[in-house]
């Protein structure tokens, strides 16, 4: 059905592990600061608690139980966003994982689109692979980046035929995963960011770290000592208050624990270390949580 929107976000809730709070907060968070109109969009079998704002669609039948297509290097069921039909073509997308915090306007997301359409993807490894695309293409032809799918943007339309790919070759891979070749067996060993950033190789993109962000990039850094000077230095203060989007990963900076840093407390995860000093976050969080 047409819409006025000017972007469609996007969620995905499986199961009980989160609850509606952490939809509900991420959608005052966008109505709060938007400059854009919304259309918002949650593929879920759990709508109740939602925001009101907030359609809810079932998950499309792909011929595969539902539980099939979860905990595979993160949920397949984000390929129901992909699904013809369910995204309004023309319309730029915004997927947002529900561990995401969202701490400002979602319209720079946008324009990044709109700059050079592509499907951007978080920042996974540092190497800016797409930069030099035509080169690593001569040298290593079945190289391609391999990008963090927590958050996303695209024209729906341009990215159907991943559900179609995903409708054809699930179902060989669950019932015997030597019916695929090597290369189309690995994606689904691997899960939904190996089989996006394959179909996305050719025009694959990062958002700038001003933009959206994983917390351990943006935020920690392997030496203490650096994560502390960035911490004080007023350029990358400026950057972070800009970010619309921030991603986290790992169980140490899920979101129950977030919410229970105080400034000044030590945060790691493996060889990533901070000092905690982001009340903006703990902010989200506390509010996520009704600890405000």
């Amino acid at each position: 059905m047409p819409t006025d929107a000017a972007v469609q976000i996007v969620f995905v809730k499986w199961g009980r592990k989160y609850g509606p709070e952490y939809v509900n907060a991420m959608v005052e968070a966008l109505l709060a600061t938007a400059s854009l109109p919304l259309k918002l969009i949650c593929f879920t079998e759990h709508p109740e608690g939602l925001h009101p704002d907030v359609e809810t669609r079932p998950f499309p039948d792909f011929g595969v139980p539902v539980e099939s297509m979860t905990g595979r290097g993160g949920s397949l069921l984000k390929m129901s966003m992909f699904e013809k039909g369910q995204l309004e073509p023309g319309v730029p997308a915004i997927y947002l994982d529900l561990d995401s915090s969202v701490m400002g306007d979602i319209a720079p997301l946008v324009r990044c689109l709109e700059r050079q359409r592509g499907l951007y993807l978080l920042v996974r490894h540092a190497i800016p692979h797409w930069r030099f695309r035509g080169l690593v293409r001569l040298l290593a032809p079945h190289r391609y980046y391999l990008g963090n799918t927590a958050v996303m943007a695209l024209y729906p339309e341009d990215w159907w035929h991943i559900a179609e790919g995903f409708r054809r070759d699930f179902p060989k891979y669950r019932a015997d995963p030597g019916q695929l070749d090597p290369v189309t067996r690995r994606l689904y060993d691997e899960g939904n960011e190996r089989i996006i950033s394959h179909a996305a190789r050719d025009v694959s993109r990062v958002f700038p770290d001003d933009v959206a962000v994983k917390f351990t990039q943006g935020y920690m850094s392997h030496f203490l000592w650096l994560a502390k000077l960035r911490n004080r230095l007023p350029q990358v203060r400026a950057r972070r208050a800009r970010q619309a989007v921030i991603s986290y990963h790992g169980d140490a900076l899920k979101p129950e624990h977030l919410v229970n840093f105080r400034e000044g407390d030590l945060v790691t995860y493996k060889s990533y270390k901070t000092i905690w000093d982001y009340p903006a976050i703990s902010a989200y969080w506390a509010k996520v949580f009704r600890r405000a």
